[in-house]
């Protein structure tokens, strides 16, 4: 069951409370930690949305699993989650704490579509450009896609800068269908 609401607002709370504790980098590598697991283990992705299995056994595992390899919050907040049957959650959970980590750092994603991969000296220039557009410190997200032809496309949040050799054949084609002669005789 996805449900972006509950998820948000649990990952919230691990947020707050860690940062209360100044244990947020902590929580983080913590939950990055449960976020791979969860991904290679399809089996335990099972077991935590199973309704047969009880919540004792379901703990029992997770603290089999992590007690040595996260702080005791994240494996408090972890038990707190089964116990309110919200353990079916706990994947989509660590990624929205994830996002709220990036905020509260002012680290931004930006996804970069290029036609051929980019050079180190390109790479670094659009950094720097983008990082002082934004004032925010920038991950870069690179994909090589050859039906762009050329140039790049930039995403960042919800703006899009799409300055590809696509994009401009295609207005191209939108401003020569347009008819603007007029007959005159």
């Amino acid at each position: 069951m996805y449900n972006p609401r509950l998820s948000i607002r649990y990952a919230q709370a691990l947020f707050d409370l860690s940062a209360e504790r100044g244990e947020v980098e902590a929580a983080r590598k913590d939950m990055e930690l449960l976020l791979a697991v969860c991904n290679e283990n399809a089996g335990l992705r099972q077991m935590l949305s199973s309704p047969v299995i009880n919540a004792d056994k379901k703990i029992s595992v997770m603290r089999a699993l992590f007690s040595e390899k996260i702080s005791k919050l994240s494996m408090a907040f972890v038990e707190i989650i089964i116990r309110k049957r919200r353990e079916s959650l706990l994947f989509q959970i660590a990624g929205k704490f994830g996002e709220l980590f990036l905020r509260y750092m002012n680290i931004k994603t930006a996804r970069v579509i290029s036609a051929v991969p980019l050079q180190a000296d390109v790479r670094g220039e659009l950094l720097t450009l983008l990082e002082k557009q934004t004032g925010s410190e920038i991950i870069l997200e690179e994909e090589v896609n050859t039906g762009i032809i050329g140039g790049l496309i930039v995403k960042i949040e919800n703006r899009l800068f799409d300055d590809s050799i696509r994009k401009k054949l295609q207005n191209l084609r939108k401003e020569f269908s347009v008819n603007v002669y007029t007959r005159e005789i």
